[in-house]
């Protein structure tokens, strides 16, 4: 049995991973790619001390830490965890190619992208529509885009991509933005950034690439060109593999201070909880936040 479950391999995951291997604690971290969504930013340039990196140079930095301590844990790259469950004496992640048992458990698994569920979106995925701004806004210079979302992360969005883009259409279901006071005055006053509320976004057409978007307003069903289309509502925390911790309403699972669960021995950190930020360097001191605390708890139960 492992002193600890480790599951998720992003910035918190990593970061963890180092913490409990410089201590000694037997673990095995099970994670899809490494890197999570930080490997998507374009240039990450609030990290103190290691500004004006990509998102994959950043990612390659922290993966190359990580090997310094390969031999003091036991990693599984490109292996999702499909169920947890507890058992006598601690708990069973259960991934398609095996299951690993622990004393502990650290949900570092991060979150994804919601998705509208619309026709064409799939299809256009990669090819028109993205969830990226950061990484694809320089791809639409001087091109027509459409931003879908109302909150805070579609105005970053829509600011960010307007540095590039000729036109960028600002597409809410809500009868008004919603979030910080500062985005929504910058969105109305940027000339590029057209704002059309009330608006549902019904599908994606074009021949191999997007060319149409499909709305519906007040007026009726409609349909626009555009040559690119952000979709930017919201993240879905990746927890739907654990049924035993507390969650809110959206699924991202709660901890307090010391990213424990409402289950002694489970412990959570980065995208998947319910901290209000969602920031790669914040994922990272949680991570290791978490890490300290899951070997506080073995040494003090004397579990290790």
């Amino acid at each position: 049995m492992f002193d600890c479950l480790l599951i998720g391999g992003g910035p918190a995951g990593m970061a963890a991973a180092i913490y409990l291997a410089r201590q000694k604690i037997k673990t095995v971290m099970l994670s899809g790619d490494f890197g999570g969504q930080a490997i998507w930013s374009s240039d990450v340039e609030n990290y103190l001390g290691l500004h004006q990196l990509t998102g994959v140079q950043l990612v390659q930095r922290f993966v190359k830490h990580l090997e310094d301590y390969r031999k003091d844990i036991d990693i599984h790259e490109n292996e999702r965890v499909g169920t947890l469950e507890r058992i006598e004496g601690g708990f069973r992640a259960i991934t398609d190619k095996g299951s690993y048992e622990g004393k502990t458990v650290l949900i570092v698994s991060g979150a994804t992208h919601r998705k509208l569920n619309v026709r064409g979106e799939k299809e256009f995925d990669g090819k028109g529509v993205t969830y990226c701004a950061t990484c694809d806004a320089p791809l639409f210079k001087d091109k027509k885009v459409y931003v879908i979302g109302g909150g805070n992360s579609a105005m970053d969005a829509a600011l960010f991509v307007a540095k590039y883009a000729r036109e960028v259409h600002m597409v809410s279901v809500n009868h008004e933005l919603a979030g910080d006071a500062m985005l929504m005055k910058l969105c109305k006053e940027n000339p590029l950034i057209s704002i059309h509320v009330d608006t549902k976004t019904l599908g994606f057409e074009g021949r191999g690439m997007l060319e149409r978007i499909l709305l519906s307003d007040a007026d009726g069903e409609r349909t626009d060109f555009t040559d690119g289309a952000f979709i930017e509502i919201g993240l879905v925390p990746n927890s739907g593999f654990v049924d035993f911790v507390g969650k809110d309403k959206g699924g991202q699972i709660i901890v307090d201070k010391f990213n424990a669960t409402n289950v002694t021995g489970v412990y959570a950190a980065g995208d998947v909880t319910d901290i209000t930020e969602k920031q790669i360097a914040i994922a990272v001191g949680e991570g290791s936040k978490a890490a300290l605390s899951v070997i506080r708890y073995l040494q003090t139960s004397s579990r290790i």
